[in-house]
């Protein structure tokens, strides 16, 4: 079983887990948690290298944001650090990471993103998992353009290739996706990286996530049933509670709503 550990930090309980999995020699996924701040760095470019990436694109993400409080300039930046990394030697030139990142506001939340690495929303109540971003796949191209459906994507030669990561010479700006919401009671997200996606069916993480376990063992029967299938590529895997406790009052939710 890979590395883990769960904590709380004013008033936000957390877990996470990193597992190189059943093929692969090497780790090259990073994870940072802190008080506001997680992140999954899923490196790519072989031995050593995209641990590099990774582990580059967390410190330098991290860093940037206790400095400006900016998400998505601070992947930016990292961006440029990994290309400029790469080209003085330090890794390989054309390393690259993908990266999920959840910051925690005092009412909400912001995700950013590049890659195929996934924030997902579970709802504890409504037993409800909802995937808050969308990939940078050649593969989510296909599918929005009409060309395939998400059932032929499952077996397309193509659909691990990603359009955009940190640290793509070809790409002078990532386009950092983001995404805003509003903590509610009894709401938790998930971050991970493809290690878990490609193998484990998203109805098979409901099933696990609905069990009465801890938050450590949810994430390490994830581990154990992405491993089971293949273990292909290295599994991360971050869990974040809603730092709020009950339901909204109704006042607060117009409030939301209309703020």
């Amino acid at each position: 079983m890979g590395l883990m550990d769960s904590t709380r930090q004013n008033n936000c309980n957390y877990a996470h887990i990193s597992d190189v999995g059943c093929v692969r020699e090497l780790n090259e996924d990073t994870l940072f948690v802190s008080d506001r701040l997680w992140l999954v760095a899923d490196g790519m470019g072989g031995h050593a290298c995209g641990e590099v990436a990774s582990q580059l694109a967390a410190k330098t993400i991290s860093s940037e944001f206790s400095k400006t409080g900016l998400l998505p300039q601070a992947i930016q930046t990292a961006h440029l650090k990994v290309v400029e990394a790469g080209e003085k030697g330090v890794g390989q030139s054309g390393m690259g990471t993908t990266v999920v990142a959840l910051i925690s506001l005092r009412e909400g939340f912001e995700i950013a993103w590049v890659g195929d690495s996934r924030a997902y929303l579970w709802e504890i109540k409504k037993k409800r998992l909802t995937q808050l971003t969308e990939d940078h796949s050649l593969i989510v191209r296909l599918i929005n353009s009409g060309l395939i459906t998400r059932e032929d994507a499952k077996q397309h030669p193509q659909r691990h290739m990603i359009t955009q990561c940190l640290g793509s010479v070809e790409i002078k700006n990532v386009q950092v996706d983001t995404y805003q919401g509003r903590w509610q009671g009894n709401q938790q997200i998930l971050l991970c990286s493809d290690g878990l996606t490609d193998d484990v069916e998203e109805s098979e993480i409901v099933s696990v996530l609905k069990q009465s376990s801890s938050n450590d063992e949810k994430l390490a029967a994830l581990v154990d049933l992405a491993k089971s299938k293949g273990g292909k590529d290295n599994i991360s895997i971050i869990l974040v509670e809603s730092p709020v406790t009950g339901e909204l009052s109704l006042w607060e939710k117009l409030k939301s709503i209309f703020k």
